[in-house]
C-alpha cells in the first residue's frame, strides 16, 4: 500500500521517495518512481534520480508526488544522517522546533471517485466542488453559493493567490487557489491535493461553464479576474450584479495564473 503525502513544493528534501505524474512532453516517465537527488534544479525544478536505471530528470515540483513506500532515501556524504566519514549515523536526527508560522501538514489520499462523479454531472448546482471541513467532505456550490462564499472568504482574510487549468477528459477546468495573510492558517488542501498541485490554503475546482446558461467552454469573464466564466454578451450582462465586486477584489490580488493544462483522471 503506497501512501501519498501531500507537503509544500519547497518540502521535498534530498532523499525524498517521489512518483512522477502528468508530464505532457515526456508521457513515458509518467508513473516511475525515484528518489530526490538534487533540491533545487534549474528554472525550480527538481533533480530526481529514477529507480529504473539510475537517470536524473530535472521535474517540475508540481508534477512529482511525495511517497512513502518503504524504501527510503540514502545521505550524501557529509549530509544529516551521516557521520564525517560518510557512514551511516545511528543517531536520530535532532529534533526541529515547530513554529506557529510553519504550514500544517496533513496526510492526504487522492480519490478519483469524486472527481469523475463531478465531472459527470451537468447540473449547475454542481459547478464548484470544494472541500467541507466542518463535515470532512468534500461538497458544491453553485454560482451564487460560490460568489457568496468568496467574498466571505476575502473578509475572512483570505484572498485569490493561484488559478491554475486542469481537464478531465474533454471537460475545462480551473483550480481557484486562497490564501490567508497568516501563514499558520494556511493547511494542506485536499480539493488541491486531488488536482495534482501541492497548495496550502483553500481551493475550488471549477468548470470552465458560463455561470449563467452554463454553456460548456464559455471564456473567462472579459474583467480578467480569471475566476469566472461567462458567454460574452447577455450571460455577463446578467452575471454582473452577482460578479462585479468578487472581480474587483481578484483583480486587486497578488494572482500566480499558470499555463500549463494537466489531465487529472
Amino acid at each position: 500500500f503506497v501512501h501519498y503525502i501531500a507537503k509544500e513544493m519547497t518540502a521535498l528534501p534530498v532523499g525524498a521517495r517521489v512518483r512522477i505524474e502528468g508530464l505532457v512532453k515526456a508521457k513515458e516517465h509518467n508513473a516511475k518512481r525515484g528518489t530526490v537527488s538534487r533540491a533545487s534544479a534549474p528554472e525550480g525544478r527538481v533533480g530526481v534520480k529514477l529507480d529504473d536505471g539510475g537517470a536524473v530528470l530535472a521535474v517540475r515540483p508540481e508534477n512529482l508526488e511525495r511517497i512513502d513506500d518503504g524504501r527510503g532515501g540514502t545521505r550524501g556524504k557529509g549530509g544529516e544522517g551521516s557521520n564525517q566519514a560518510g557512514e551511516s549515523s545511528s543517531l536520530p536526527p535532532p529534533k526541529k522546533k515547530p513554529s506557529s508560522l510553519e504550514p500544517k501538514q496533513r496526510t492526504l489520499k487522492r480519490d478519483n471517485a469524486i472527481l469523475r462523479e463531478f465531472d459527470g454531472s451537468p447540473d449547475p448546482n454542481l459547478l464548484v466542488l470544494y472541500y467541507h471541513f466542518r463535515d470532512n467532505a468534500f461538497d458544491c456550490f453553485n454560482s451564487s453559493e460560490y460568489h457568496a462564499q468568496m467574498i466571505r472568504y476575502y473578509e475572512s482574510g483570505l484572498s485569490v493567490r493561484l488559478v491554475v487549468p486542469r481537464k478531465i477528459g474533454n471537460n475545462d477546468y480551473f483550480l481557484v487557489g486562497l490564501r490567508h495573510s497568516r501563514e499558520d492558517k494556511n493547511a494542506l488542501c485536499e480539493v488541491a491535493f486531488n488536482c495534482k498541485r501541492s497548495f496550502s490554503g483553500i481551493s475550488m475546482l471549477v468548470k470552465q461553464r458560463c455561470f449563467v446558461c452554463h454553456r460548456a467552454g464559455a471564456p473567462h469573464c472579459s474583467g480578467g479576474c480569471r475566476c469566472a466564466c461567462y458567454c460574452p454578451g447577455g450571460c455577463e450582462e446578467r452575471g454582473r450584479t452577482d460578479h462585479g465586486r468578487l472581480c474587483r477584489l481578484v483583480r486587486e490580488s497578488d494572482v500566480t495564473v499558470e499555463e500549463e493544462c494537466m489531465q487529472l483522471l
